[in-house]
């Protein structure tokens, strides 16, 4: 039988069918009621990876708790937080004669400050899609090997990656970077490390949230040991998995460790999750890229939570192979677009629906800012699955 404070272990053989289990997900529900009964008062709790939020929305897991507990939804969505400049520079590539820009589908969608023809800046604002339909060569691809084939089978011309992501899709860039590629490829680098957000946000003016859940997928890489300085400032870290039983099992572990007054960073999600991650991928990691400042769109520019070619990889640097081509004023532009609050959204300062665009001007067949964009963006996870519906305002735009 698998303890109801905790998701199944590493020990349990895997089947996917207990992460969804009816019976365990009960005695997680009665478990986190009987710990916020405990404490007596609200607490406000934080997940740090787009894929929570849309699996909270996809299975109604909010609906599962306490009214004393929520859960709110951090910079977790890579989308939602690459800054505009890079945003901007794809298009201004994709634009140049005899180059391929490519890129994963969710980029393709979000707006840029770079204004359609005829518009006044800020009004109507191009996206890679619109840059595409102006003549780019703007492809999707699925990772970065695609992109490669792509340069391969196109020698003649420039063929740039556009790398949006956190730890998870850095690592493919750099194992693909370590094995060679064709000169006619180069990459814009816009990767993102997650930690040193993560610990700015109990900086915040106003922030109240005691407790996160560690983002699912990055920690794979990175472990939990770069979390250690949360608890010895009153935060409690879980990491966390992506099914039902996972999301609830994290949740019952910051609960309870708020209850006993002894933060720690606690591991529900030890079948995927070593505490100091994936050794041989951040060996291999931090051979090609290290970590630099950069700009999280709507928050700060935030140090070494970018990460950046090394020297002996800037051949493949997207940006130092057209620089001459880029004019940095059109690259820095806006960071989002009047009335949208995208970065509060992000950070948790306020919900979706509250928002005067969300559900009006910003739906996901045409986004109006980040948010909406992506798969896991919180805006999206909001419209999607109806958590918006109770809430939204009557007011028109």
């Amino acid at each position: 039988m698998v303890d109801a404070g905790t998701a199944p272990s590493a020990g349990v053989a895997f089947r996917p069918e207990v992460y969804k289990d009816p019976g365990l997900v009960t005695q997680l529900q009665r478990r986190i009621a009987s710990l916020a009964d405990g404490l007596g008062r609200p607490v406000k709790l934080m997940h740090i990876c787009g894929t929570h939020e849309h699996e909270m929305g996809r299975y109604a897991l909010r609906d599962l708790l306490p009214a004393s507990v929520e859960v709110l939804a951090g910079p977790g969505c890579p989308v939602c937080v690459c800054d505009n400049e890079y945003i901007n520079m794809a298009i201004e590539l994709s634009l140049q004669p005899d180059t391929i820009l490519t890129s994963f589908g969710d980029m393709l969608a979000v707006p840029g400050s770079i204004p359609l023809e005829g518009e006044r800046r800020g009004d109507v604002r191009m996206s890679l899609l619109d840059a595409r339909a102006r003549g780019g060569d703007v492809r999707a691809v699925y990772s970065v090997f695609d992109a490669k084939r792509i340069a391969e089978q196109n020698p003649d011309e420039q063929v740039v990656f556009f790398s949006v992501g956190f730890e998870t899709t850095v690592v493919a860039v750099a194992a693909m970077l370590k094995r060679g590629v064709p000169d006619n490829l180069s990459v814009i680098e816009a990767n993102y490390y997650t930690p040193p957000a993560t610990q700015l946000l109990p900086d915040l003016d106003g922030f109240d949230v005691e407790g996160f859940i560690l983002p699912g997928h990055a920690v794979t890489i990175t472990g939990l040991r770069v979390y250690e300085d949360l608890p010895a400032r009153g935060i409690a870290c879980a990491s966390g998995g992506f099914e039902p039983v996972d999301v609830l099992a994290s949740i019952a572990s910051l609960l309870q460790q708020i209850r006993d007054g002894a933060p720690v960073v606690a591991n529900p999600y030890g079948r995927l999750v070593k505490y100091d991650g994936n050794e041989r991928a951040k060996r291999e990691l931090h051979e090609v890229f290290e970590l630099a400042p950069i700009r999280w769109r709507g928050i700060a520019e935030i140090a070494a939570s970018g990460y950046k070619l090394r020297e002996p990889h800037w051949y493949a640097s997207a940006a130092r192979r057209f620089s001459g081509q880029l004019d940095p004023v059109v690259l820095r532009g806006a960071e989002h677009p009047e009335g949208c609050r995208c970065a509060e959204v992000t950070l948790g300062q306020i919900r979706p629906d509250e928002c005067r665009v969300f559900g009006r001007r910003c739906t996901p067949d045409s986004p109006y800012g980040p948010c909406m964009v992506s798969h896991e963006g919180t805006c999206r996870a909001w419209y999607t699955y109806g958590m918006h519906k109770e809430q939204l305002r009557v007011e028109t735009v």
